[in-house]
């Protein structure tokens, strides 16, 4: 079995224990939605720096309160994709490929470094002369208390190193799973996702589109993706996290968000995390068994890492390894059976899958040995299944 997948690669520079209340940062807290920094979501730097008139380095120095970042890998589509290979190290017959041009500099080199320490398969990436681009990563409590993480940042991918739709090989189209992550950060991809998202549904890929904050559609009533609503006529499983799904929506609530979701007869699942509560999942019966509801996070590791027993990290990835589970345990259930798609099943392993990522330092979880994250995995299952059975 093939999953490929495209979309965003970034470095992320991580600050910790950002105090979004210090006079120094709430000063660049939006009092709009529109204008400032919108805590939990991605913020365009040159937005800000046009808006307060002042250079990147002294935002990030007033918000940080000049703390030291630690680097790791990001961006939504090569995290989503190695999680999916760490939970799958085990099938020697699922290969997962990231499709993606990576700049010939330092950062490019920590990149892929990083990757290749990962079993994520490097065989379409490409080194080519370009220019990376960095997102400052604060992680710290939002102002009602909450864990969150904001994102600072430019246009994730530069256009010196964009994927270009030519250099998705027939293998791409092929593959049993087509996995779009932020795809809006590949702009030559998303100028014609429909297409692509077309010939990939035509050779009987399944396809995986999941989103993140885009803050290039600030201020609209209704974010568009990719090339337009045309696109959802080709998306099997959709993933988004609430506020996302308000704003592809253009509604105001879950209940219309996910109304307008299933409007579209194509789209054959949708889940929707909401951070620590439940996961709205959607199954139209199709590809899917039948089935619509909430299911719990797992709470079991939540007070693992209170207790000590796991250490505590931060929530960056979080939401790309929930995906990444999902992505896994469909690509499982593919190969070990025949029937239906089990999409609860398949929301179990994400959301053990991102609640793991919370126990480390960026969005990668940094395997010691091939498979850690499955056996980490693996201790809460059984319990978690019996959890996720009982009502709400």
């Amino acid at each position: 079995m093939r999953i490929s997948g495209v979309g965003c690669l970034v470095v992320d520079y991580i600050y910790h224990d950002v105090d979004f209340s210090r006079p120094e940062a709430s000063q660049y807290l939006s009092n709009d939605g529109i204008n400032g920094v919108l805590v939990g979501e991605g913020n365009l730097l040159q937005q800000l720096e046009e808006h307060f008139q002042r250079p990147k380095e002294v935002i990030i120095r007033d918000m940080t309160g000049g703390r030291t970042p630690e680097k790791a890998l990001g961006g939504v589509s090569v995290v989503t994709l190695i999680s999916a290979a760490q939970l799958l190290s085990d099938c020697e017959d699922i290969e997962v490929f990231y499709h993606a041009n990576i700049p010939n500099n330092e950062l490019g080199r920590f990149a892929l470094e990083t990757i290749q320490a990962t079993p994520l398969c490097t065989e379409f990436l490409r080194i080519v002369p370009g220019e990376s681009v960095v997102t400052y990563a604060l992680c710290g409590v939002d102002l009602s208390g909450k864990p969150s993480r904001t994102f600072l940042c430019y246009p994730t991918v530069h256009p010196s190193t964009a994927l270009h739709v030519d250099q998705l090989d027939d293998g791409f189209y092929d593959s049993e799973l087509t996995v779009f992550s932020c795809i809006q950060w590949e702009p030559e991809i998303s100028r014609c996702l429909s297409s692509v998202l077309k010939k990939s549904k035509e050779t009987g890929s399944i396809t995986i589109v999941t989103t993140a904050s885009d803050p290039m559609m600030r201020g609209r009533k209704k974010w568009v993706l990719g090339d337009g609503d045309q696109a959802y006529q080709y998306i099997d499983i959709l993933i988004m996290n609430h506020d996302e799904a308000l704003n592809y929506s253009g509604t105001d609530d879950l209940d219309g968000a996910a109304g307008y979701f299933k409007s579209f007869p194509a789209i054959e699942g949708v889940l929707i995390t909401n951070g620590r509560l439940p996961t709205y999942v959607y199954a139209r019966g199709g590809l899917s068994l039948p089935w619509e509801g909430f299911v719990p996070t797992a709470g079991a590791i939540d007070r693992d890492k209170e207790q000590g027993i796991l250490p505590v990290g931060d929530t960056v990835g979080c939401g790309d390894n929930f995906c990444g589970g999902v992505v896994a345990s469909i690509a499982r259930q593919l190969r070990e059976r025949s029937g239906k798609i089990d999409l609860v099943e398949a929301c179990i392993i994400g959301n053990l899958s991102g609640g793991i990522t919370s126990t480390t330092i960026g969005g990668v979880f940094k395997e010691r040995y091939s498979g850690e994250k499955r056996a980490v995995m693996n201790r809460y299952l059984a319990d978690y299944r019996r959890q996720v059975a009982e009502p709400l």
